[in-house]
């Protein structure tokens, strides 16, 4: 199986030196605890991406660079927070270039996002590097430039040509970079509330079993597919969507967190999981369990769930976004239910959030 993957469940050696699966439903970097990332399909995020751009007939590519960017900066300073200055500046040499290079592909392969390949590097210019069947370009791109950015101490700028089957990625250092200002970008992050979640654990490399009985990774391809449906999944920063969410409500209105519920709750609808066909109705066992997934995907702790006929309540501790959410449990209410049905959700200001659906009509 080779050194790049454990040798009892077969996950990537690099899935659990970057990541932690806590007992309170959140996925942490393993050495960036301030960092929280999540597993998610990948036409999932690009339907409402897409959505949202074609709804308001604008190009939110931009937006989406910026937001993974900074986040990518975040989430490398706090993985370097504790190494020593000197340390540091090893990294910033034409010696550590080819060894850094190499990392920010195998993250990238790693994390789903695809198979990449320098193509060209000018030290302290910038790279060039083509991706076979890269996820999001936008995210894939601003994930690039951030980790460029931070490891080298200069600003960027990323172009890039291509489609969903192979882009070239382009990243010129030391230019005038037009990036959206950062503290718009910024995330508030809410705390997180203790849990009781258990996993059974692997016991070579601990991560929880649940991920290799799940998901498959292909490292040559730089694709991660669950089994259960074949469908693609991609592990992305929180922070970005936060910073992309907030920065597309500020520049667009107050509309957006309701275009994000009810493009999630389309999605949701007509792509339910496996185990929704074992039920003929909605009820809460049955919620509990189709919900039952967003704990080893860092979305979040279903601690409270009620269906009745009238509607739905969830409680959700942690949860990575209510938008989201709420969107996600319309859209499994809608799936049975049918009619028309509203929702509405707290805000996570105390680590959690309580959504409710009600039946319209």
């Amino acid at each position: 199986m080779g050194l790049e993957r454990c040798g009892f469940c077969g996950v990537p050696i690099y899935v659990r030196l970057a990541a932690s699966w806590n007992d309170d439903g959140t996925v942490t970097g393993r050495y960036a605890r301030g960092t929280r990332v999540v597993q998610i399909y990948a036409d999932e995020i690009n339907h409402i991406l897409e959505g949202i751009s074609e709804r308001i007939g604008h190009d939110i590519s931009r937006i989406i660079v910026e937001g993974e960017r900074k986040a990518t900066i975040q989430f490398n300073r706090d993985l370097l927070r504790n190494v020593p200055p000197a340390l540091k500046a090893v990294f910033n040499n034409r010696v550590m270039a080819r060894p850094l290079n190499r990392f920010l592909l195998r993250s990238a392969r790693n994390a789903g996002l695809g198979s990449g390949r320098i193509v060209e590097y000018r030290w302290g210019s910038g790279l060039v590097a083509d991706f076979e069947r890269p996820f999001n370009i936008p995210v894939l791109a601003g994930d690039m430039l951030g980790t460029v950015e931070e490891f080298y101490g200069q600003s960027g700028e990323v172009a890039w040509t291509g489609d969903t089957r192979r882009v070239r990625i382009t990243i010129t250092l030391g230019g005038r970079a037009s990036h959206v200002d950062e503290e718009r970008l910024r995330p508030v992050l809410p705390p997180t509330l203790p849990g009781d979640v258990e996993y059974e654990r692997c016991p070579r490399c601990h991560l929880p079993l649940d991920v290799s009985r799940s998901y498959e990774f292909d490292l040559a391809k730089g694709i991660a597919v669950e089994k259960e449906t074949g469908r693609r999944i991609v592990t992305v920063i929180i922070d970005s969507l936060y910073s992309v969410f907030q920065e597309l409500e500020s520049e667009l209105g107050e509309e957006i967190p309701e275009m994000i519920v009810e493009l999630e709750s389309q999605y949701v609808a007509a792509n339910l999981p496996c185990a929704a066909r074992c039920f003929e109705d909605l009820d809460s066992d049955a919620m509990r369990l189709l919900l039952g997934d967003l704990k080893v995907k860092g979305m979040g702790n279903p601690v409270d769930v009620e269906v009745s006929g009238g509607g739905a309540v969830v409680r959700i501790d942690n949860p990575f976004s209510e938008e989201l959410l709420a969107g996600r449990v319309l859209g499994l209410y809608k799936a049975f239910r049918g009619g028309v049905a509203d929702v509405d959700w707290t805000p996570d200001t105390e680590g959690f959030t309580v959504i409710e659906v009600k039946a319209s009509g």
